[in-house]
């Protein structure tokens, strides 16, 4: 009987081991998961702001080419605060925006006049956080009939995208 005791605790202690080692994984898999669903999409965010830059350089280059009177190029200005006084702006860059004739940014019906477009209105590369924004045309009418709808879409790799219907002026919220 003694026997029996001794050749059951080598098994017994290798169990235990083996129990432990199981516990502990699966506890830090629970925290990876856990700590993984809280953090931000920060590419999302990004992007988001992006659209929201977007849209309002959409709507400040149409109101300047109302106010100009309708010309064929805008000149976009873009301001900072002084350092020695935030209370005053200094025009930090300008650069041009072809317009339609219909006060929207405009540039060729493809894939590379959408990246245009983002050049112009944005002034920035086409980049997220070291991720290429790929800018893709949908043509109007092969959409929905309708050369109105015509859009370049904005998006990364995988994921969320945003719109910008070419001939409206108008940017569609961030899409995942």
């Amino acid at each position: 009987m003694q026997k029996s005791k001794t050749g059951d605790e080598p098994n017994r202690s290798v169990f235990i081991k083996i129990s432990v080692v199981v516990v502990f994984v699966s506890l830090m898999l629970g925290f990876i998961v856990y700590f993984e669903q809280g953090r931000p999409n920060l590419r999302l965010i990004t992007l988001q702001t992006m659209a929201q830059s977007f849209a309002s350089s959409v709507n400040n280059a149409h109101w300047q080419w109302q106010r100009e009177g309708r010309p064929a190029i805008v000149m976009l200005s873009t301001f900072t605060p002084r350092l020695d006084d935030p209370k005053t702006l200094v025009e930090t860059y300008k650069h041009p925006i072809f317009m339609s004739d219909v006060g929207w940014p405009k540039a060729e019906s493809t894939a590379k006049g959408c990246e245009q477009i983002w050049n112009m209105v944005l002034n920035t590369p086409l980049e997220i956080e070291g991720f290429r924004v790929i800018g893709e045309f949908y043509d109007g009418v092969k959409l929905s009939g309708n050369n109105l709808d015509s859009r370049c879409r904005y998006r990364l790799s995988t994921g969320p995208y945003f719109e910008y219907k070419v001939f409206t002026g108008e940017v569609l919220k961030v899409q995942r």
